[in-house]
């Protein structure tokens, strides 16, 4: 099992790392790493879960990670039975808060840049115009090198600082609260999960899996993901949920089945709870034009 710490490993040559991942899937699991990291997917689908926020990630994502804010990356089910056709690709550039020195990110001119790094502590997606500027920009650090590659990274940095709109993730109170000896319990349990969720499971089912007591179990996820069970559960198959709607056009009734659900009434107020839309508002929102 993946250890909870990654290390990242920067060439002598360079002040930051930045690298290309082509693999057949996402290997690495639960981990965190003192360095930010900010990530450019451009070829695969899956779920990620950044500290007690949840959501699925697709090709065009970008992603700015704060130093020790743990992090899971999974792909969907597909890219794990051997499917030649399929792969990841990302870009991923890892940075410490210093690589430029101890003061450089409090000059007044950098100003904007370190207010973006302190709220990069919650995890951002980048979005709109701001993600179409500097996906090539990211793309093009791959093969620069000397001034150019640090002018390149502080841009993109500069341009996402002075982003309309960033979507900040985990939640303010979410607290990092992860040890060594965490992961390959918390590892196991999002393994099962993502494997499971839209099956009858319950709490006991999990806590079994990871040999808990139920109540073990609750004290273990909640202080770990700053989330219960059922709240967990509920955002990876609404979550689902929603991806059903946008690619498929189910009525809503099939999608509530087709996620795990066995009560409509259940499943409606769950979604508008999760969404701040009912189904039906979702599902118009994307132009399906089946009735339930």
């Amino acid at each position: 099992m993946d250890p909870v710490l990654e290390k990242v490993t920067i060439s002598s040559k360079h002040s930051f790392a930045v690298k290309e991942e082509i693999l057949p899937y996402i290997k690495i699991g639960w981990h965190f790493h003192p360095e930010f990291e900010l990530t450019l997917f451009t070829e695969s689908t899956g779920r990620l879960f950044i500290g007690d926020y949840t959501d699925y990630f697709q090709p065009g994502d970008i992603f700015l990670i704060g130093p020790h804010l743990s992090h899971f990356m999974r792909n969907d089910p597909i890219f794990y039975q051997n499917d030649r056709n399929l792969r990841i690709r990302a870009v991923v550039i890892h940075f410490s808060e210093n690589f430029l020195g101890d003061e450089f990110f409090h000059l007044p001119e950098m100003i904007s840049i370190k207010k973006l790094l302190q709220s990069a502590s919650r995890g951002i997606r980048i979005s709109g115009k701001t993600r179409e500027k500097i996906a090539p920009k990211i793309e093009k650090l791959l093969v620069q090198n000397g001034y150019h590659r640090i002018i390149s990274l502080l841009n993109i940095l500069q341009e996402i600082s002075h982003a309309e709109k960033l979507e900040h993730l985990s939640s303010i109170g979410y607290q990092n609260t992860f040890n060594q000896e965490d992961a390959p319990r918390i590892n196991a349990v999002f393994e099962f999960l993502l494997k499971n969720f839209l099956n009858d499971i319950c709490l006991s089912d999990v806590a079994d899996h990871v040999n808990m007591s139920n109540s073990a179990f609750c004290k273990f996820l909640k202080k770990r993901t700053g989330k219960t069970f059922s709240q967990i559960l509920n955002e990876l198959r609404i979550g689902y949920a929603c991806r059903l709607f946008m690619e498929k056009g189910l009525t809503v009734s099939e999608v509530c089945f087709e996620c795990g659900y066995n009560n409509l009434s259940y499943f409606n107020r769950k979604f508008k709870e999760i969404t701040r839309f009912s189904p039906m508002e979702y599902r118009k929102e994307y132009r399906f034009s089946a009735v339930v």
